[in-house]
């Protein structure tokens, strides 16, 4: 048997060695009540959290329990998102309710509803994307779960303090902490791969150190070296982009090495996507063999590359081939664009939303992003018990506070950027902070950055658009600027529940030390999944040319007469809005795809894609919107001619796309001109005329 046939096995790599937390599900199972509410399955990447879930997905079925298996990287993460994710999981009809609480309220209902017939397990994989979502999660959706249904939690991280700090949760919550396997479950594992040399043996253990992703790869480079009467070489030093390396040169033919490439280039993918970034179609035997490999996965709707193997063998193509890697993901860009279009919302396409995300930036996205860097720290949650540990870093830093110089660089494209940022400009991020009364505000708006030695080395505040919070946002001397001009019809609209949100407001987002690569990562990590909710996000960031040069590469646009000196009484600090909300991401899309320097080739491959879906309708073709598919006019003069269908006056759709009236008036005379049209009303006729 070899390492790509496991899977297929009663036990696989990895739930090898996990006989503990598997014995703990099966408890749970086997009772006839659960007796706890949440099981939390944590460890670092390539620890085998996914594939232990899959195994809990399967043995949940066999013992007629209900499974969902939430993979968070397929949805806006949302209240909303979530709910019509679960609620297509559970009856896939498509789903489309007026407010957030309704589908919430239909959501929970469904999940309750199998009480008495059948238990349900929710299984949330690759927990960690759900930062923006875990408060809401924890203290008004799972409440009202009832106790037939118990959930799983995987993730790179435990569940935040707040969670333990609860006493109804505390009881409720059993933790499981995966390690590294010991040299039985190793040993254990080589048997079940055709290992059965002792040498061969301890060679894994000592290469792998018992982390499932590398006893993989290793596991399959010791087996063909074995099989070749070779003797592979490794050092003490060997990294994952190192052990890739040598697996895919013992990757037995070249058309298997350029499906894995295009695979790990687009994410989740299956035979028609990899057909399309391959142009030729991808056999059925070829994607077999592809599938088979231990490290790929079945997720909802495809596969999946390990994520680890996925960054690195796109790491390894950026610097060996990355012409190749350039085109792959062109390609990818317009696949995933053509899937989009049919719907121009987060809320009604999400994945297509969120995996095209992944495709637009320009270089200092990308460098900022430190494609390199494979595992960045992450910011997390913090609790009130943390005010005092929080002031002492911020007396560190300001005590410690010196020059800064931030190199990064792009490996796509080669380019280098260089900032200087003086140590007085580093200390701007600590202005104006009352932790006592963020803490008040009853959301986890804190998140903190530990280094190795648990010390905390950087933090972020970031806050929900609500009811609750608005009072603060009118009065902090960061929000109040933007938040103060907008007329009352506006902050009638962002006051929405606290349960759930009406967008975000970024108070600030501090590191220790500007120069570190990591820091810089983590904080490019926390902006960009920001952006991916599908929502309003506002800042005003320090007036530092970094943070200014990033927020506008990142596709954050400038709001008028929204513009302020309340950092150090002297220096213009713009405030900056990105709003993916309703018809805003196509347009979102274009933008980002021009300003990272797209070919114009590229963009216009991208705007001729057809629309799926148009044409197909049943008794004729679907109506088709004039005013959208129109190729003489941009992207942002559709955007203002929609809103001119709705009847909005220049000054309210200026204020609905944060625009100046000024700009949209330029954009009015621009579509006058171009149709012929002598006044609004004559311009509107002609616009919903077909083309």
């Amino acid at each position: 048997m070899t390492v790509n046939e496991i899977k297929s096995g009663d036990e696989s790599l990895y739930v090898v060695g996990r006989e503990r937390e598997l014995a703990a599900f099966q408890k749970e199972l086997d009772g006839a009540l659960f007796t706890r509410k949440i099981m939390n399955l944590h460890g670092t990447a390539g620890i085998g959290k996914s594939f232990l879930l899959d195994e809990f997905h399967k043995r949940a079925h066999a013992c007629g329990v209900i499974p969902f298996t939430i993979d968070c990287e397929s949805f806006a993460v949302t209240p909303q998102g979530f709910c019509l994710h679960v609620l297509n999981l559970i009856h896939p009809r498509g789903y489309n309710a007026a407010s957030d609480g309704e589908l919430m309220s239909e959501c929970v209902e469904a999940l309750n509803g199998y009480d008495g017939s059948k238990r349900v397990v929710l299984l949330f994989d690759a927990y960690e994307r759900m930062e923006s979502l875990d408060h809401w999660l924890r203290d008004y959706f799972l409440k009202q779960l009832k106790p037939h249904i118990l959930t799983v939690v995987a993730g790179r991280t435990q569940l935040a303090e707040p969670w333990f700090l609860s006493p109804s949760w505390r009881q409720q919550i059993i933790r499981m902490p995966l390690a590294e396997l010991d040299f039985e479950a190793v040993e254990r594992y080589a048997g079940y791969s055709g290992v059965n040399d002792k040498e061969l043996i301890a060679r894994l253990w000592r290469y792998s150190k018992g982390h499932p992703l590398t006893l993989s790869l290793v596991t399959f480079i010791l087996e063909q070296a074995h099989l070749n009467g070779e003797e592979p070489v490794f050092s003490e030093h060997d990294t994952l982009p190192y052990l890739v390396d040598k697996w895919l040169q013992e990757v037995p033919d070249e058309e298997l090495r350029s499906l894995i490439e295009a695979a790990s280039v687009l994410r989740h993918f299956n035979q028609d996507s990899l057909s399309f970034l391959m142009d030729y179609p991808v056999s059925s035997a070829q994607f077999y063999r592809l599938i088979r490999f231990s490290f790929v996965r079945k997720v909802e709707r495809g596969w999946t590359l390990h994520g680890l193997m996925r960054e690195a063998v796109s790491q390894e193509l950026i610097v060996r081939a990355p012409m190749r890697y350039k085109a792959l993901r062109e390609k990818g860009l317009l696949y995933y664009y053509g899937r989009l279009k049919e719907n121009e919302t987060f809320e009604a396409s999400p994945r297509e939303a969120v995996e095209l995300m992944y495709y637009i930036g320009d270089a200092l996205v990308r460098a900022l992003m430190n494609w390199f860097d494979l595992i960045p720290p992450r910011f997390e949650q913090a609790g009130r018990h943390t005010i005092l540990e929080l002031e002492r870093y911020i007396k560190r830093r300001r005590d410690e506070a010196r020059d800064a110089r931030i190199e990064l660089f792009d490996p796509h494209s080669g380019r280098t950027f260089d900032f200087v940022v003086t140590a007085e400009q580093t200390c701007l991020t600590l202005k104006y902070l009352d932790f006592e009364k963020l803490f008040e505000l009853g959301y986890d708006v804190v998140r903190i950055m530990r280094d190795a030695e648990g010390e905390i080395n950087g933090f972020a505040v970031v806050i929900p658009i609500n009811g609750k919070t608005l009072p603060y946002l009118l009065e902090s001397p960061r929000s109040r600027t933007y938040f103060s001009q907008l007329v009352p019809e506006r902050l009638k609209q962002l006051a929405v529940s606290e349960s759930t949100r009406a967008g975000w407001f970024i108070e600030t987002i501090d590191i220790a030390d500007f120069a570190d690569v990591g820091q810089q990562t983590a904080m490019g990590h926390l902006l960009h999944a920001l952006i991916f909710t599908g929502e309003l996000v506002v800042e005003s960031p320090a007036p530092i040319p970094f943070f200014i040069e990033a927020h506008k590469s990142l596709g954050f646009e400038v709001v008028p007469n929204a513009t302020h000196r309340e950092y150090d009484g002297i220096t213009d600090a713009p405030t900056f809005v990105i709003d993916m909300r309703k018809n805003n991401l196509l347009t979102y899309i274009h933008r980002m795809m021009e300003s990272a320097g797209q070919s114009e080739s590229l963009v216009m491959e991208a705007e001729q894609l057809p629309e799926p879906g148009i044409g197909d309708a049943v008794g004729g073709e679907a109506p088709v919107d004039p005013i959208l598919i129109r190729t003489d006019l941009t992207p942002r003069e559709k955007e203002v001619a929609k809103l001119l269908e709705q009847g909005l006056k220049n000054a309210e759709i200026a204020e609905r796309l944060y625009l100046s009236e000024a700009t949209v008036k330029k954009h009015m005379k621009s579509m006058l001109a171009k149709l012929n049209a002598a006044n609004r009303t004559q311009l509107l006729k002609k616009l919903l005329e077909q083309p």
